[in-house]
């Protein structure tokens, strides 16, 4: 009896914080499958059949308002949607201010700079629509509805101004994705869910920048189509190439893009929703690695902000989602930290925390075939159980002190179209996920932007993949191994040079 009152206590404590958080918003994000959503569609069937009409040096028109994610570099002969732009020299005010160039900087702002590009885009289309009260459906794939996993039907329709020809066919033929893309996708949330930190190679941000962020938009873009697919890609003007979705250059232009975007500002308000520990970036943070915020407002007029002015903003928005991820893990969350009660966390506070290297290996072995494997040493293994056990006093409580993380450096030499998925593997046990290695933008952020398929030169590009691993170890000192699957029939190299371990604190 004194559980459920505890859990009935702690469900209402949940309820009353999430009412209180979303106290005055004035719109409300809905599904895009659901039945209620279908309205805020077709104001932006209206919204959008406008601005396609606009010269494209207009604030307001889809060109501009997709370029202002990016841009190609060069456009494939005369540029017949935007002739005023042939190569980047001919960029636009507010034209390619995406978070997408590997960065720090970048990395710090990817998740607040994609919030305010498609808030501003929501009110464009609540002006045009005329629908007052018009808030950015989302895309709820991953979820456990069948229509959740297909596109919504409005942008599946040829003669609606949302339709993009580029996309993976199963989706635009009215299909839900494939069962293992779903699963995969499910993964990617899960394990976003027990990230305890937004900043950091590891990081919540990161993690989620690379899935579901980055793998929905080489998905939808027909990268990880079975055989890949190509198409004619309108915004380069090439043919055999990848849908605009999985080209940081093209992607704004595709109107799914929003209802993607959206989403993942979704699973972000999920993740804060679920543990009060979990902070967003301070102000002073903003400060000392400040990104560009240029946006056109209803009216046409531009709007800049300081950091300041962003971070009074971005994280005091008016609108809310009509329910979140991971809501029933917070209620269960709620019990075990006691009503909800505030542990302290270092690692979003530190404008860097402090990382010692456990031990590293070097490994220079490409993944050869289906998968690849690597034993840690009995010697690493053990030094990597003890100290776990050591500066945390237990597994369960791993979370509290410090974190261990996985880090995996590779090279490539083109962008890979494949994906793949991480694990740690113990003798006989169960092999725990750990997250994904993604590889949207590394033609744009590594490359010169004009070669699709072999632009990264000689040295090719040098990536990182951080992972908390803290809550994924066994306690005991049994060597263990990296597991890497690959999902895909790509043919890029992808070798993996150093693995490491290291703590923070």
């Amino acid at each position: 009896m004194k559980t459920l009152t505890l859990f009935l206590t702690s469900f209402f404590i949940v309820i009353t914080l999430y009412s209180q958080r979303s106290f005055n918003k004035k719109y409300v994000r809905l599904n895009a499958n659901s039945i209620e959503a279908q309205a805020d569609l077709n104001a932006m069937e209206v919204a959008f059949d406008s601005i396609k009409k606009l010269d494209c040096s207009n604030g307001l028109s889809w060109y501009t308002q997709g370029a202002m994610h990016n841009i190609p570099n060069r456009i494939n002969g005369d540029n017949e949607l935007c002739p005023k732009y042939q190569t980047s020299a001919d960029k636009l005010w507010g034209w390619a201010d995406c978070t997408h160039n590997g960065t720090t900087e970048a990395g710090l702002h990817f998740l607040l700079w994609h919030r305010m590009y498609i808030w501003h885009l929501e009110k464009v289309v609540r002006k045009l629509s005329g629908k007052e009260d018009f808030a950015l459906p989302y895309w709820n794939y991953g979820g456990y509805d069948i229509s959740d996993n297909k596109i919504p039907a409005k942008l599946s329709t040829e003669n609606s101004p949302l339709y993009e020809a580029a996309r993976y066919s199963i989706l635009n033929n009215g299909n839900p994705m494939m069962d293992n893309q779903i699963a995969d996708i499910r993964l990617a949330l899960r394990e976003l869910k027990t990230n305890p930190v937004f900043i950091g190679n590891a990081g919540f941000s990161k993690k989620m920048e690379a899935s579901p962020h980055g793998y929905m938009h080489n998905l939808i873009g027909g990268g990880y189509a079975n055989p890949s697919e190509s198409y004619y890609n309108q915004i380069y003007q090439r043919n055999n190439y990848s849908g605009l979705m999985a080209q940081v250059d093209s992607a704004g232009f595709d109107p799914v893009f929003w209802l993607h975007h959206s989403m993942v500002d979704r699973i972000w308000d999920s993740w804060l929703a679920i543990d009060n520990s979990h902070t967003n970036p301070t102000e002073d943070q903003l400060e000392s690695q400040p990104w560009k915020y240029q946006f056109y407002e209803p009216d046409g007029s531009r709007i800049t902000y300081t950091m300041s002015e962003l971070y009074n903003k971005v994280y005091n928005m008016d609108y809310t989602y009509d329910n979140l991820l991971y809501e029933q893990d917070a209620i269960v969350a709620s019990v075990e930290h006691k009503l909800l009660k505030k542990t302290a966390k270092i690692f979003d506070i530190q404008p860097k925390p402090k990382e010692t290297i456990v031990w590293e290996q070097t490994i220079d072995r490409a993944i050869a075939g289906e998968s690849f494997t690597h034993k840690i040493t009995t010697k690493a293994a053990k030094k990597t159980h003890k100290l776990l056990k050591s500066s945390n006093k237990s597994i369960e409580s791993a979370t509290e002190n410090s974190q261990l993380v996985l880090n995996l450096d590779i090279a490539v030499y083109k962008e890979p179209k494949d994906y793949y998925m991480v694990y740690l593997r113990y003798p006989n046990k169960e092999d725990q996920f750990i997250g994904m290695m993604t590889f949207f933008g590394v033609n744009h952020e590594h490359g010169d932007g004009t070669d699709h398929e072999h632009p990264l030169g000689e040295k090719g590009a040098k990536l990182n993949f951080s992972y908390f691993i803290s809550d994924d170890l066994m306690s005991s000192n049994e060597p263990f191994e990296v597991y890497i699957k690959k999902n895909g029939i790509g043919d890029a190299k992808v070798t993996i040079e150093k693995i490491s371990v290291t703590e923070l604190k």
